[in-house]
């Protein structure tokens, strides 16, 4: 079992505008809550969106399960991808984070300060030189993933249950 306290010594702060960069710079990231149709992102090469749709429509434990089970595939090939390189986590306006997977994992941390589903906001994690990553997007429920080696081994975990969305790059 997780202590409380462990989160703070795996996820470290990070200054905003520092964090966001990089990723702003690749992305062109444009929020809006009200745009449904639209990607929030330039949508890299290779990438793919998944359709979360079905889990939002989804209630209780069905809910539950299907977000938990996004976070713990994103954990498993972030560790797998990761090693022992750090990774930052995104949260619009709300603080930053970097923080090793590999680290979350030994700690057994089953809460994320910063999930890869999006229920609430938009996430963001990426490996250093935002080379891949995740982008959740909450109001299209849908969760973006580039680079190749993330594409192969989280989108294709998640498409075995999950559809493309409509943005998906062909």
């Amino acid at each position: 079992m997780s202590s409380p306290f462990a989160a703070e010594s795996v996820w470290q702060r990070l200054e905003y505008d520092e964090a966001w960069a990089p990723f702003d710079a690749r992305f062109d990231f444009r929020p809006d809550f009200y745009e449904r149709v639209t990607p929030s992102i330039a949508l890299p090469p290779g990438s793919l969106v998944v359709d979360l749709a079905p889990i939002f429509d989804a209630q209780g434990p069905r809910f539950a399960a299907a977000e938990a089970a996004i976070n713990a595939a994103a954990l498993r090939s972030f560790v797998w991808l990761a090693a022992s390189e750090e990774l930052v986590a995104l949260d619009w306006q709300h603080t930053p984070y970097r923080y090793s997977p590999a680290d979350h994992a030994i700690a057994g941390l089953h809460e994320w300060p910063i999930p890869v589903f999006p229920n609430g906001d938009y996430y963001i994690h990426y490996a250093l030189g935002v080379r891949w990553g995740t982008f959740g997007h909450p109001w299209q429920q849908s969760l973006t993933i580039w680079g190749e080696e993330l594409v192969s081994s989280l989108g294709a975990e998640l498409l075995a249950w999950l559809p493309r969305h409509s943005q998906s790059p062909a």
